[in-house]
């Protein structure tokens, strides 16, 4: 029995020491994991990184603008009269002093002979009285009525002048017929309009720009209109207003641009891009932008101890080719992949690329989205 119980201590002891020698080896398995795991983390990160140097962008109003014709004018009869001839019809060039209506003779001509009879009377009678007044046989009276008669003779004869002038009604500068609203035959009275003249050139691009723009914008600055036909014009601003529009509070602004074929046409919509000022601004891929913590959008970027830095941007313009940023510094080196990965003051590693690099990345990344 003792000797059962001697074998059993020796077993247990084997056991023991066994135990306890692998609780060692366990503890240095678990040590050296341990080990990697914090030289795993240790590792510098890589950032792909972009160099940006600032560029002068000259900052640009973008206003909804219409087409319209600096001057249209509806061109009215000055005598009564019926109408025989209509040589322009609608949407026809004109030049100035064109025939538009041609109104009948009816007695014209036989009540201007009349006038001219009636002035050469007065003349003579005139010539008679003064005679007789410088004789001593006519009182100023009698001269003071002949001095009357004359001038109403006159001033009938060039009525009647007129009258047979304003028959043919024409057009007072060049351009289009836009409207003709009588027919041969109609009767025009004093007043009535025989046809609408527009003037297409220089031709007119107005748009309405609010009050916190409007003293950004002077007279003489140069603009650009895309219409939405897709063809873009250059033109002047000649016309701000000084009155805002009691509804909208916007301000009327207008800019002349060149139509000498007329080809483009009133009532046009476009976007008119008013230049304000040039500030420096770097260009970059949306995709290279962030956010803080606090939810306003910045750009990671790697200083000169590479370390990450987050700077608050502000976006001055959005186009087909990038955003254009202020707030950055004059050259500065932009993350552009592997941003989400780090974070402020972290040490990284920057790998630099190129732009075209980066772009390919970006439409990598866009279809990745889509798919």
């Amino acid at each position: 029995m003792k000797k059962t119980y001697t074998i059993a201590l020796i077993i247990a002891v084997v056991l023991g020491a066994w135990l306890y020698s692998g609780v060692f080896d366990a503890d240095s398995i678990d040590a050296e994991m341990v080990v990697d795991e914090i030289r795993s983390e240790q590792i510098t990160p890589r950032v792909r990184v972009v160099s940006s140097q600032a560029q002068q962008y000259i900052a640009q109003v973008i206003a909804n603008g219409r087409t319209q014709a600096k001057r249209t004018v509806q061109v009215r009869s000055e005598t009564s009269g019926r109408v025989i001839a209509l040589p322009r019809e609608k949407g026809a060039t004109v030049e100035a002093g064109d025939l538009l209506c041609k109104l009948s003779l009816e007695d014209s001509k036989i009540q201007l002979a009349k006038a001219k009879a009636a002035l050469r009377h007065a003349k003579l009678e005139h010539k008679g009285l003064s005679q007789l007044n410088q004789s001593g046989y006519q009182g100023e009276v009698s001269m003071a009525n002949a001095d009357v008669t004359l001038a109403n003779a006159r001033a009938e004869l060039k009525r009647r002048e007129l009258d047979l002038e304003y028959r043919d009604i024409r057009s007072p500068f060049k351009g289009l017929v836009q409207d003709r609203p009588v027919n041969i035959g109609d009767v025009l009275q004093v007043g009535s309009i025989c046809a609408e003249i527009l003037d297409p050139d220089p031709l007119l691009i107005v748009a309405h720009i609010s009050e916190g723009q409007i003293y950004s914008i002077g007279e003489g600055a140069g603009a650009t209109a895309k219409l939405k036909s897709g063809e873009t014009v250059d033109g002047v601003v000649t016309y701000i207003s000084h009155a805002a529009d009691p509804i909208t509070s916007t301000y009327r602004v207008e800019i002349e641009i060149s139509n000498a074929d007329f080809a483009l046409r009133q009532g046009l919509s476009a976007d008119v891009y008013l230049p304000l000022y040039a500030v420096p601004a770097h260009r970059v891929s949306p995709a290279a932008l962030s956010l803080s913590d606090q939810g306003k959008v910045g750009i990671k970027i790697v200083n000169s101890e590479n370390q990450v830095e987050f700077i608050e941007v502000t976006i001055i313009s959005d186009t087909i080719d990038g955003v254009w940023l202020t707030g950055l510094p004059a050259q500065v080196q932009i993350i552009v992949l592997g941003q989400e990965n780090v974070f402020h003051s972290q040490t990284v590693e920057p790998v630099m690329v190129n732009g075209a690099v980066v772009g390919e990345v970006s439409s990598e990344v866009r279809q990745a989205g889509r798919g």
